[in-house]
């Protein structure tokens, strides 16, 4: 159960958990998304699981932008993924296992989600499922324990696969090879839009992270920036501006106009006043609305 226990916090860096400790209480915030002259801005931020006992977290945008993939814990402690509805408000059950699944994330090119799993005998590894919560398929039978993943096409899949140190895997689904392209990484994963590459948390020392990017077809690796107070969490506009959680504040970089790699940083949003600490970032396909995750001290409206 120790491997479990790393998948849980959304904050606290892997390992502070044991197996005793409860997980996080968390809830998933959407808000929408907005650009006036080259930044981007929130507005109507939303808690919308708004369970102050529970763990709500790791919410991914659907394809179409209508709909919400999170994982969220049951009273016995067993997490399922759920998910909600933009339109309607309305949040549906839609794993029903017997174990625990965690990360839902679309598949590229398929109606279906990839999730780890936390198997019987406590073995992590990576899943697919309809958009229905159907038809259970391994995916990837010979690489565990898989912590986080991120698809950069219809095959290749990048993985954090938990060790001493952890490491960065890009795996072939049909195959089921994979190959170890770097260590000492971050637990946020992302295909960058419009680019055949991923991005991921490169940690240089105890002081210094990039966000960096890995070429999907030749493994190459190349730093980006450099991250804002350690932080790990971030993700990507469909126009391929990042954004970053740190604290209470929403960071956004774009590579085509800040070039600084130290100082390109701009505040976008900043909702300290809610107190709110973020952790997870998503942003909808169609760049319209973002999912933040944080902790579950925050009242209900700002």
């Amino acid at each position: 159960m120790g491997a479990l226990a790393v998948l849980l916090p959304p904050i606290m860096p892997a390992g502070t958990l044991t197996a005793q400790d409860a997980p996080p209480q968390t809830d998933v915030y959407v808000a929408d998304l907005s650009v006036f002259e080259g930044l981007h801005s929130l507005r109507d931020v939303k808690n919308v699981t708004n369970r102050p006992e529970a763990y709500d977290n790791q919410p991914q945008f659907s394809p179409d932008s209508r709909s919400i993939l999170f994982t969220a814990a049951q009273e016995d402690g067993q997490t399922e993924i759920h998910r909600y509805y933009l339109s309607s408000g309305r949040t549906t059950r839609i794993t029903r296992t017997k174990e625990s699944e965690y990360s839902p994330t679309p598949i590229p090119g398929d109606r279906a989600f990839s999730a780890i799993q936390v198997e019987a005998d406590s073995t992590q590894r990576l899943w697919r499922f309809t958009m229905e919560g159907m038809d259970a398929e391994l995916v990837l039978r010979d690489v565990a324990p898989v912590g986080y993943h991120a698809w950069g096409n219809e095959q290749s899949v990048l993985l954090f696969v938990l060790g001493d140190p952890p490491t960065l895997q890009v795996a072939d689904a049909t195959t089921g090879v994979s190959e170890v392209v770097a260590d000492s990484i971050g637990r946020s994963l992302h295909k960058i839009p419009n680019r055949n590459a991923w991005s991921f948390i490169e940690r240089i020392s105890a002081t210094e992270s990039w966000i960096s990017q890995l070429n999907i077809g030749t493994h190459e690796i190349e730093r980006l920036i450099r991250t804002r107070d350690g932080g790990d969490f971030h993700a990507w506009t469909p126009e391929g501006v990042l954004l970053m959680a740190t604290g209470g504040q929403i960071l956004q970089w774009d590579p085509e106009v800040d070039a600084d790699v130290d100082t390109g940083w701009r505040v976008m949003a900043d909702l300290g006043h809610m107190n709110l600490t973020f952790s997870r970032i998503a942003v909808s396909p169609d760049g319209t609305k973002i999912a933040l995750v944080s902790l579950s001290n925050a009242p209900d409206e700002p």
